[in-house]
């Protein structure tokens, strides 16, 4: 069974969207509970942050009026 590239690219920028406001999420609970974020914490926010950019034009085209 092929699976449509269109479709591909759908599930993966919903699961990155997801992902990124899962570890937004949990890194504010850290920070929180702690009282501090450490720099690994950090740096995996910037990390999905950056890998979702590659999906701007996708979210682009979702939200467009036409």
């Amino acid at each position: 069974m092929k699976l449509n590239s269109d479709k591909m690219t759908h599930i993966y920028s919903i699961t990155m969207l997801c992902c990124l406001i899962f570890i937004i999420v949990f890194e504010l609970y850290v920070y929180f509970e702690r009282g501090y974020v450490t720099w690994d914490g950090l740096l995996t926010v910037g990390f999905i942050f950056s890998v979702n950019l590659t999906n701007i034009n996708y979210w682009k085209e979702y939200f467009s009026n036409d």
